[in-house]
């Protein structure tokens, strides 16, 4: 982390701790013995296979399935976060050395290390320049095609309004590896870090530089000029060349990568994902999921490779997924709490161990503000105050997460246990316990006629105390419609319980609906905006909330700011704005803290999102003859360099 300055003394430590817990998961200097060679088979979640490759993803594709347990395996990030199971960044995994800040936080230089390319070409600064085009031309608001839901360029799914790459002013090679960036402000350089330049990818620009599959490779990039180099002056706004006839420059290129991405039926044979800089190329890919990688012999990072591949595995369902357990044929799993009690049984008899696998983010689902019919209603704190009191999380955690999970209250982690990041407010009680009374004195007392049992209805319309609020009509009923990812049985547990709670407790009519994951999540960051609402979702839930990636700081900008694209029902707070902003100027790490707990208790109290129990990202089940597994990524991230079996 060098010298610059901390978000809390948790991250500063972490680094130190990190290395003493890789040196413990290795064994040290008593580390057992390894052969090399062998397949390593990791189970995907129920209908959730990863479904596009290029790292440049929009909110639709933007997952840990598609970026972090897939497309990163093959294109790390410039800078790596994640270090023996803490939530730090890992220098010596990252593609450049840390950053150097100067001139007041407003300048930063960027030197890579020397990297290779899978075709054996350097990583150079052309390549991450080519990544900040392509970034910028996606995400400028001027395109006419960026931001909606049919749009042929990729867009970005940590794209913030105002936020990375807007608030860089100019970025400039230097040499063959190094990287020059002016910023217009002074930011808190962990924050940069942490939730702007981890945004980075480097791509081969050498090799996809193109607008056609069947064109040769050029500049095409470098066509457009998405930043002034003029500090203090406005950003130049690229501008694409003959809307809906053909597009050139970075949009232009975007939009060719993005089609490419879209055509699963050719990720096997398409010479572009032959190029990757991680420890693993693309060997075998069908549309059903399934994904075979192979160690990339030019993979400049270490430890490099020892297993022969690395195999992704679809599943319809987590039954299906423990069927494969229950007979031995999978190297890395995960139990689904109901058949929790069989662990015992699969250790004995088929060689396996348990790990939790524990993250760095949080659970909720989202309601859709724009929706025109239920947007009036949710827009209402206290119906979000009553839905929420309606969720009764001891009992799902206790009943349908076979014991694995802690309430959550809010925005930031509840792991790593006693997490200073995490306020009082969100680390002490329940900010809104299970409360079926609560719940209906707060509908009653705002206008509502309360038919427990039957459908509620909204009795006093208007915008003053006591009414219903501003939009919701006289006789407007609480009728809802709920799309959540299939294949999950602690998921549906969880939604049919909430059905029947809201339903006999408050009168409030919930239909359920499922999908598989790409779809719920298709549908969910599909751009709403109240100029374009969507009316095809009320409430979305695809199981597994959020975590902190490529955001690594849990500062709410990705999530929370007002037409973010990971905001997919369009939260919308000026308060919330203010407060997240004030996380990224902050110039002492306390006051750093202050800012983020100030912000974090707001969203707390604000209910943007139906917050729901804490869980770990899978219950791990893996082959006890397996090295290398533990501790696993705190942001979902896989290591398949670092696994070897036993001799």
């Amino acid at each position: 982390m060098r010298s610059i300055p901390k978000l809390s003394f948790w991250r500063m430590a972490g680094v130190a701790t990190a290395a003493a817990l890789f040196v413990a998961a290795c064994g040290g200097t008593s580390a057992p013995k390894t052969v090399s060679g062998g397949v390593v088979t990791f189970a995907e979640g129920p209908n959730a296979p990863p479904s596009y490759i290029l790292p440049l993803a929009s909110g639709s594709y933007f997952s840990v399935t598609n970026l972090s347990d897939f497309s990163q395996i093959m294109y790390p990030p410039l800078y790596w976060f994640g270090n023996a199971g803490e939530p730090v960044l890992n220098k010596s995994l990252s593609i450049a050395n840390p950053p150097v800040f100067s001139n007041n936080n407003t300048v930063v230089n960027i030197t890579l290390k020397h990297w290779l390319w899978s075709n054996g070409t350097p990583i150079t600064s052309r390549d991450v320049i080519f990544w900040l085009n392509l970034l910028s031309a996606a995400t400028d608001p001027n395109s006419p095609t960026v931001g909606t839901s049919t749009a042929p360029g990729p867009g970005w799914g940590a794209a913030v309004s105002g936020a990375f790459p807007a608030n860089v002013i100019s970025y400039t090679a230097v040499g063959q590896y190094g990287l020059k960036m002016t910023l217009n402000s002074s930011y808190n350089p962990t924050w940069f870090l942490y939730n702007e330049l981890s945004q980075i990818t480097p791509l081969p620009q050498a090799s996809w530089d193109k607008l056609t599959a069947a064109g040769t490779v050029g500049n095409y990039d470098a066509q457009a000029e998405a930043r002034s180099a003029v500090p203090g002056t406005t950003p130049v706004q690229y501008q694409p060349t003959n809307p809906g006839t053909g597009t050139t420059g970075a949009l232009g290129v975007a939009q060719f990568l993005n089609l490419q991405a879209q055509d699963l039926t050719t990720y096997q044979t398409n010479p572009l994902w032959q190029v990757a800089s991680g420890p693993f190329v693309l060997n075998q890919y069908t549309t059903s999921g399934f994904v075979k990688m192979v160690p990339n012999k030019n993979y400049s990072g270490s430890p490099k490779p020892t297993i022969s591949a690395f195999e992704e595995l679809p599943f319809t369902s987590d039954t299906a997924e423990y069927n494969d357990l229950h007979n031995g044929s999978l190297t890395i799993g995960y139990i689904p709490p109901q058949d929790l009690p069989q662990k015992a049984q699969l250790e004995k008899q088929q060689n396996y161990s348990f790990a939790p696998w524990n993250d760095f983010g949080f659970v909720y689902f989202p309601y859709n503000l724009t929706n025109p019919t239920a947007g009036p209603i949710f827009k209402q704190l206290y119906f979000r105050q009553a839905f929420q009191s309606l969720v009764n999380q001891p009992q799902y955690i206790t009943h349908f997460l076979g014991g694995y999970g802690t309430i959550d209250n809010g925005p930031v982690p509840t792991y790593p246990a006693k997490n200073p990041d995490e306020s009082s407010l969100e680390s002490t009680g329940q900010v809104y316990p299970y409360s079926p009374s609560k719940a209906v004195s707060l509908l009653k007392d705002n206008g509502w006629t309360v038919n427990p049992g039957g459908t509620s209805v909204c009795k006093k319309a208007g915008s003053a105390a006591g009414d219903c609020g501003t939009g919701v009509a006289a006789g407007a009923a609480a009728n809802f419609t709920l799309l959540y990812e299939s294949g999950s049985t602690p998921l549906t547990n969880e939604m049919e319980a909430l059905q029947s709670t809201l339903k006999s407790v408050a009168g409030i009519d919930l239909t359920l609906s499922t999908a598989p994951f790409g779809q719920v999540i298709s549908t969910a960051f599909g751009g709403c905006t109240p100029t374009s609402p969507c009316t095809n979702w009320q409430l979305a839930n695809w199981g597994g909330g959020w975590v902190y990636s490529p955001d690594y700081l849990p500062t709410g900008g990705e999530l929370f700011s007002t037409g973010a694209s990971s905001n997919p029902g369009y939260y919308n707070s000026s308060t919330a704005d203010s407060l997240i902003t004030a996380t990224h100027t902050a110039a002492t790490a306390a006051a750093e803290t202050a800012a983020l707990f100030k912000y974090e208790n707001y969203i707390a109290q604000q209910l943007p999102v139906v917050y729901m129990p804490n869980q770990p990202y899978q219950l791990t089940i893996y082959k006890s003859n397996l090295n290398g597994l533990v501790p696993q990524g705190v942001y979902d991230e896989v290591y398949p360099q670092f696994y070897s079996f036993k001799g």
